[in-house]
Formats: structure tokens, sequence, C-alpha cells
């Protein structure tokens, strides 16, 4: 994705292509942008009272992680506690980490080999969780120590979508701010039924790229028929490499409340970055 957005950054817009975007950014930009760092502010205002404070809770003590936090059970399958926190406050730098795990529960009303399956879906999500947070805090505690001067912020936190009988969905934000901000999503999808994480080709089949990727566009050019505000990059003749084709055979995406897929792309991937990070519910 990084390397995405640094391709993006490098591009060239032709004259006419750049008026007709910026056109079409000058409508939402700074609304967008006031939302977003309200947004940020909120989160980060918790540790106000914190000067450049690093903080570790024990992770080999999950138990005693979640008593700590009073966080209660979320379902009668899943929890989720935060095993990890890192904060800084300063004048330059702030950061807001919350690093979530999530656990299954036997709650004996489950089946031994679907409790089990559970146990290494949610050890892989895990990992996939601490290592996308850990190289972000690295690369921020690498940036305070190298330009003094800088100014930057992070934010990690953590959303259960849906928790239901069938269905398990936790959303994982990433924002990344120096002077601009850079957020991203990531979604774990659990199959309550069979303890496995949920793939595209369980509800589209085999065909799922092409048939996911036709419903995108569609909803892309509708969008922007009924709302002159939203850019997609589709159709778009003047830059032609920006356009949407496909998506990628590991998009990613979660399950509603609905029940209904929906397919998520990060900020710069489908649209401009005044879009923020963009879904589209895919019917089945």
């Amino acid at each position: 994705m990084e390397r995405w957005k640094k391709e993006y950054d490098r591009i060239v817009v032709p004259e006419k292509g750049r008026e007709k975007m910026e056109e079409a950014i000058m409508r939402a930009k700074e609304s967008r942008k006031r939302e977003k760092r309200i947004r940020i502010i909120r989160r980060l205002g918790g540790a106000a009272a914190v000067f450049a404070i690093l903080m570790i809770l024990p992770n080999t003590s999950r138990t005693a992680a979640a008593a700590m936090q009073q966080i209660p059970v979320l379902g009668d399958f899943f929890r989720v506690i935060t095993i990890r926190e890192y904060q800084v406050d300063e004048e330059r730098y702030q950061a807001d980490v919350k690093v979530p795990e999530v656990i299954p529960e036997d709650t004996g009303e489950v089946p031994k080999e679907t409790v089990q399956q559970a146990k290494e879906t949610t050890d892989a999500i895990n990992f996939d969780i601490q290592k996308v947070t850990d190289e972000l805090v690295e690369e921020f505690k690498n940036t305070m120590e190298e330009y003094e001067g800088g100014y930057g912020d992070i934010v990690v936190d953590s959303a259960v979508l849906t928790d239901d009988e069938k269905w398990f969905s936790l959303e994982l934000i990433l924002y990344q701010g120096a002077g601009s901000g850079y957020e991203r999503h990531r979604h774990y999808t659990i199959d309550k039924t069979t303890g496995r994480q949920a793939v595209l080709s369980d509800f589209f089949g085999e065909d799922y790229v092409n048939i996911i990727s036709e419903a995108v566009k569609e909803q892309m050019r509708r969008r922007m028929a009924e709302d002159e505000s939203l850019t997609y990059w589709i159709d778009y003749e003047e830059v032609p490499e920006w356009n949407f084709e496909s998506i990628a055979e590991d998009q990613d995406f979660y399950v509603n409340k609905d029940g209904k897929v929906a397919v998520c792309f990060n900020e710069y991937e489908v649209a401009p970055g005044y879009m923020g990070c963009v879904e589209f519910i895919i019917e089945q």
C-alpha cells in the first residue's frame, strides 16, 4: 500500500486533468479535513495529561489486562481486549496506540473442533495486527529521533463492526499524520459456525474478482452521477493509469450487520485523498 501511495505522489498530472480534479476536491476537501482532524484529536484527548509516556501492558497476562480495563465480553464466542498501549503527547509528536487482541471463548455451547479452529484463526489475526502495529510505531519512533523539529502523529484503534450469531467482524484503524494525514483500515471477519476467517470466494465463488470489480465500477459511476462532490478514479480519460480496473485477490472486506459484504479501499486507492477510506456493499 505504501508503495502504491508513493507511486501516486510521483505521477505528473496533465493541466486539464488537474483542473478538473481540483475543482471536485475543493468542494469537499476542507470539511473532510476538519472532520478527520476532529476525530483524531478526540481520540488523542485521553492522552492529554501524558507527556512523552511509553506504557506497555504485559503480554504475559491477558486476563489481568482485560480485568484492568473492565472490557465486557463481546457476544457469545469472541471478545476483544487491549493488550498493549503506546502513548506520546508532545508539542510536535502525538501517538495514541491501542493494540487489540481477539480471544475465542469456549462457552461449552460451541463444538470443540470449531473452538480449536477459531483459536488458530485468531492467532493468525492477532499476529497480523501485531505486525502492522509494530511497523507503524517503529516508524514513528524513528521519525521522532531523526527529526526533532518535525511533526507527526499516529493513531491505532479498533472497533467491532459485527457480532451476531453468524459473523464476527473487527476493524483495525491506522492513522499516520505529518502535515497531511493518511488513514488505513484493515478488517478481519470470522465465520462463527466454522471458526474460520472468511474469504471473498466464500460469498461469490471462484470468479469473485470479476464479479466484485464490475459491481464496484457500477457503483462508482452511479454515485458520481448522483453527487457531483464525489470523485472516483473510473473512466478518467486525462489520467487513465489512475482508473480502477480490478480488486485484489486478497481485497479487504468485512460482513456488516445486515450480513452483506462491504468491500473496502484505503485512501488514494480508488479516489483522491479527500474521499478518505471508501467502501462498497456488494449484493450476493
